[in-house]
């Protein structure tokens, strides 16, 4: 969805519009349920949360921004529903074990693989795009781990220029990212790790 026509369809949302809803489940239904059954390592949970994550939009449509990304508003909504279900399994043991013998039947360590090579592949895209100072405040801060202090003293710049850095370059990844629908899932997965 193009920004300007997104912001028309959460208006219309807000306001209670039913078709509004629909159109949004269609464009991240299967998203987000491929996401949370790399979360959840199991079909029919990752399905019965998936209505659960749009219940809860429906619930919410009263505060939902407008002027926000849709698709981090509900990333957040799939991110807390499956925290509170792993809480609530925590305390369930034959939950936890249930949960613990789907996870083997469906790991597929070809497909993580190559989940993995995919998500290195775009991000490195992505970095090599950015413009030079840009690129290697990200490179410093981001992948190797420095400080934003380090990277100003090794770079003779301000801490304020770093973290200016910083936003614009994670701006462009994080763009570059939801290109594609794999794309949306590696950022999904980056940001619940702190990657990114």
């Amino acid at each position: 969805m193009y920004p300007q026509t997104e912001r028309v369809i959460l208006s219309a949302l807000r306001a209670g519009d039913t078709g509004a809803f629909e159109v949004l489940y269609q464009n991240y239904s299967k998203i987000i349920l491929r996401k949370l059954v790399k979360m959840v390592k199991n079909i029919p949970l990752a399905e019965e949360l998936t209505q659960d994550v749009f219940v809860k939009v429906w619930d919410k449509r009263a505060i939902i921004d407008t002027e926000k990304p849709f698709s981090f508003y509900i990333l957040t909504i799939a991110n807390n529903l499956v925290s509170d279900f792993y809480r609530k399994a925590a305390r369930d043991q034959r939950l936890l074990n249930a949960i613990v013998s789907s996870s083997a039947e469906l790991y597929n360590p070809v497909e993580d693989t190559l989940f993995y090579r995919e998500s290195e592949a775009l991000l490195n895209q992505a970095i090599q795009r950015l413009p030079p100072q840009q690129k290697q405040v990200f490179i410093l801060c981001k992948l190797e781990g420095n400080s934003y202090e380090e990277v100003a003293t090794k770079l003779g710049i301000s801490t304020s220029t770093v973290s200016n850095h910083i936003v614009k370059a994670t701006k462009a990844v994080k763009k570059a990212f939801f290109k594609s629908e794999t794309g949306f899932l590696i950022l999904a997965l980056s940001l619940m790790s702190g990657r990114l």
